[in-house]
C-alpha cells in the first residue's frame, strides 16, 4: 500500500497504487461517459461479469465511503480490492452512505492513515516510467494490431478510442480479455497512462504518436 499524503490547502491527495492507472481518477475524482473501460477493467479483475457502473457517481461517494475508497485505491489492484471497489460502487448507486464494517476492517490499517476530518480529493499525477526500452508496451501493442485497435503512443501515455477498448474488454472470449487486461496492468505499472481519444484512426495514431503507434 503506498501511504503518502500530500496535504495541500487543507485538502489531502491520496497517492494511488499506479496499478490502477486512469480508472482511480474515474472511480474516485470525475466519472465519465466512458466509465466503459473502468467498468471492464473492473469486471475482469473482480471475477464479476455482471458488474455495472451506470448511475455511478464519484461525487455521491460520501466522506466514509471515500475514505475506504482511498484506502482501497493505495493497495495493488487484485481480486480483492477490486471486489472491495464494486462493493463501494454498487452502494453509491443504491443511495447508501454508509460502508461495510466488515470491508473497513479489512483495510483498517490503510483507513488510519487517512486524517480524520479532512477532505480527500483525487491527485492526477503521472507516475513516469524509468525505462527506455519499450518492453512493457509490447503485450498490449501485439494485442492491438490483431485487434485493429489504434493506438498512439507517447513518452508517458497511450491514446486510444476508450469504448472500443471496453469492447474487448468485455469480449466473450475469456482468453482475449485476460491477455488484454494483464497487458493494460503491465502498462499501469510500467507507469504509463490510457487516454481517451475518441474517434483515433491508424494513420491519426500515427502521426500524433512515434514510431511505435498502430
Amino acid at each position: 500500500m503506498n501511504g503518502n499524503l500530500k496535504c495541500v490547502d487543507g485538502l489531502y491527495y491520496p497517492e494511488f497504487h499506479a496499478g490502477w492507472g486512469g480508472c482511480a481518477e474515474e472511480l474516485f475524482h470525475y466519472t465519465s461517459r466512458y466509465f466503459v473501460c473502468t467498468q471492464a477493467f473492473l469486471r475482469n479483475l473482480a471475477d464479476q461479469r455482471q458488474f455495472n457502473m451506470s448511475g455511478y457517481q464519484a461525487n455521491n461517494l460520501s466522506k466514509t465511503q471515500r475514505h475506504l475508497m482511498a484506502a482501497i485505491l493505495a493497495c495493488e489492484p487484485n481480486l480483492q480490492s477490486a471486489r472491495g471497489i464494486t462493493q463501494i460502487v454498487r452502494s453509491v448507486i443504491n443511495g447508501e452512505t454508509d460502508i461495510s464494517e466488515a470491508l473497513a476492517e479489512t483495510y483498517r490499517k490503510y483507513l488510519n492513515v487517512i486524517p480524520e476530518d479532512v477532505e480527500l480529493v483525487y491527485s492526477c499525477r503521472a507516475h513516469h516510467h524509468n525505462q527506455p526500452d519499450v518492453a512493457p508496451l509490447d503485450p498490449f501493442l501485439n494485442l492491438a494490431g490483431r485487434l485493429n485497435l489504434p493506438v498512439a503512443v507517447h513518452p508517458h501515455h497511450l491514446e486510444v478510442p476508450l469504448k472500443a477498448l471496453a469492447q474487448h474488454l468485455d469480449s466473450p472470449n475469456s482468453s482475449l480479455r485476460n491477455s488484454l487486461q494483464e497487458a493494460i496492468l503491465n502498462l499501469h505499472f510500467a507507469g504509463y497512462a490510457l487516454k481517451n481519444h475518441p474517434g483515433l484512426t491508424h494513420k491519426s495514431a500515427r502521426i500524433l504518436g512515434d514510431e511505435h503507434s498502430l
